[in-house]
């Protein structure tokens, strides 16, 4: 591919597997060093094994980005280990498949916090460093 994103730090939310999965590799193509953040360890270890085979720079850091203190956690280890974040790319989602009638009070609260509190939280911890020259995509 390309080096259209040579020398930029993006954090992938939800990138170890399906479409946060192509996205990381997308974004590592370009030129990226690549921070994979999500909660499925093993798969997140084996796409940032999969980047770094192609030649390309990825780490990965398991955190539940509905939790303050993991997404603050990761986002400082991802900082430490690869620079400065300049691209936040919020993918993690999730989705209850069931009659709308029949989902609990409790699946809701956990779709509004993986879907929308997450956001919330991985943008405020990336957004200082990036107020100056950083980009952030919410898919």
């Amino acid at each position: 591919m390309g080096a259209r994103l040579a020398g930029k730090v993006a954090i992938i939310s939800g990138g170890a597997t399906g479409m946060g999965g192509a996205a990381s590799e997308l974004f590592a193509a370009e030129g990226a060093k690549v921070a994979i953040i999500d909660r499925n360890g093993e798969a997140a270890a084996a796409t940032a094994a999969a980047i770094r085979a192609r030649g390309h720079v990825a780490e990965h850091f398991v955190a539940d980005v509905s939790d303050e203190a993991q997404v603050e956690a990761a986002v400082k280890g991802a900082t430490e280990k690869l620079g400065p974040v300049t691209v936040l790319f919020n993918h993690a989602g999730t989705i209850v498949i069931k009659p709308f009638l029949e989902t609990t009070l409790q699946e809701w609260d956990w779709l509004h916090a993986v879907n929308v509190r997450s956001m919330f939280l991985m943008t405020r911890a990336v957004l200082p460093g990036m107020i100056a020259a950083g980009v952030i995509r919410n898919i």
